[in-house]
């Protein structure tokens, strides 16, 4: 069932992850809206997280509007389409998170770069001084 929770970023939250991985099974139909989600405990064998991560996992889906969670009855799947909305906007934070974080490596050799560049032209400038 959790097949997908190594895609995630590592800057995201366990409990985070664990939501995403969630709301994925709910989008691929592994959890149809009004169906019961296994339990606290069989979630985080699962997921290998404690129940703590697996109640604010899904507390999170709850307040996105894709679980409704009953104490003392279960997990109930309330909508695919809460669920589609919350993994695209999780996909597009992902999408950003990649540019910036390719956008700064490029910076960073633009800044070695720029470096190296002003290491050669101090040379220069001494070797026409010497002459």
């Amino acid at each position: 069932m959790p097949e997908n929770k190594e895609r995630h970023s590592e800057r995201m939250a366990r409990y985070e992850s664990v939501a995403l991985a969630i709301a994925e099974q709910i989008v691929q139909g592994t959890y149809l809206p009004g169906s019961r989600l296994h339990g606290r405990s069989t979630l985080a064998g699962l997921y290998r997280v404690s129940p703590e991560t697996i109640r604010r996992a899904t507390a999170l889906l709850q307040q996105k509007g894709i679980v409704d969670v009953k104490h003392g009855s279960g997990i109930y799947v309330l909508s695919t389409d809460q669920a589609v909305g919350y993994v695209q906007a999780n996909s597009d934070r992902r999408d950003l998170q990649r540019i910036i974080d390719q956008m700064h490596g490029l910076m960073q050799q633009q800044q070695k770069i720029t470096e190296e560049m002003n290491d050669l032209l101090r040379e220069v400038v001494a070797a026409t001084r010497r002459n």
